[in-house]
């Protein structure tokens, strides 16, 4: 293969089979120039993709140093061997990217907290296992102490990967609306949904609401028989008026029409909450 352009000396532009692609490893591109052939044997990793995210590639590999690159190919690597299946390939660029920035806002004392943290854990508990994992390993590998709240940013990344996803834009807003509902239902009930006592009730309820926001974005919606859910509306009456307020809350905020079908299911997991405090 015949090298196009010396991105770093572990990353090159190479023209190969008719084909642009990226060239990634460890010193495939020291003492190289436009032209010269690239021994196949040098590459540990080949990245195909659409022009754009190609060129995507290219500008990050020119701007980033390399070992935060290959520190987050080792963690794609391990994610990848944990969960039995191939993430796409875009996750190279957002989480090597991510992962640069933190270091730096680290290494200035910049520590940037995550509230969405308790969710993600909860709403994405294998990708937040893994990223647990990969801040201990950028900690001993870089030297640098990434926070446990990197380990919530890092399990978007890799939420959003094994979605098919380029970005992660729909991951963080679906995680978002969950944090909204949860934190308009602690102020109504008046409690702490993240005390201990409360752990159960708390990871069921972030659940439902994950398969809830699945389901209005689909327009597929779960409906309780009409006399359970005028049961539900009686014998539950608080919760159901709390529910009552995440629609109006899931339209003003998100634009999200839930139909009062749905708020039978919400007032029950509510009243789970209203009987433990």
């Amino acid at each position: 293969m015949k090298i196009k352009k010396v991105l770093n000396q572990n990353a090159v532009l190479v023209f190969d089979e008719g084909q642009e692609k990226v060239a990634v490893g460890k010193g495939v591109g020291f003492n190289k120039k436009k032209n010269d052939l690239l021994a196949p044997q040098l590459v540990e990793r080949m990245f195909i993709m659409e022009p754009d995210g190609l060129k995507k590639l290219q500008v990050l590999l020119s701007q980033i140093d390399e070992k935060y690159f290959f520190a987050t190919e080792e963690i794609i690597a391990h994610a990848e061997t944990v969960l039995g299946e191939k993430l796409n390939e875009h996750i190279n660029i957002g989480l090597s990217d991510h992962i640069a920035f933190a270091a730096e806002n680290i290494q200035n004392d910049i520590i940037v907290r995550n509230k969405l943290l308790n969710e993600i854990e909860i709403l994405y508990g294998e990708e937040f296992s893994i990223a647990q994992w990969a801040v201990e390993y950028l900690t001993q590998t870089l030297g640098i102490p990434f926070s446990y709240d990197e380990a919530g940013y890092i399990a978007i990344h890799l939420h959003s990967a094994r979605s098919g996803r380029t970005d992660n834009s729909k991951s963080i807003r679906e995680v978002t609306i969950v944090s909204e509902i949860i934190h308009l239902i602690e102020q109504e009930l008046n409690i702490n949904i993240h005390d201990e006592k409360m752990s159960l009730s708390y990871s069921r309820l972030a659940n439902h609401l994950r398969l809830f926001i699945h389901r209005f974005q689909q327009n597929q919606y779960a409906t309780l028989d009409d006399e359970i859910h005028e049961m539900v509306k009686r014998k539950y009456a608080e919760s159901y008026e709390i529910s009552k307020k995440i629609q109006v809350l899931l339209m003003r905020t998100f634009h999200h029409q839930v139909p009062n079908e749905e708020l039978g299911y919400l007032a029950i997991h509510i009243e789970r909450l209203r009987m433990i405090k």
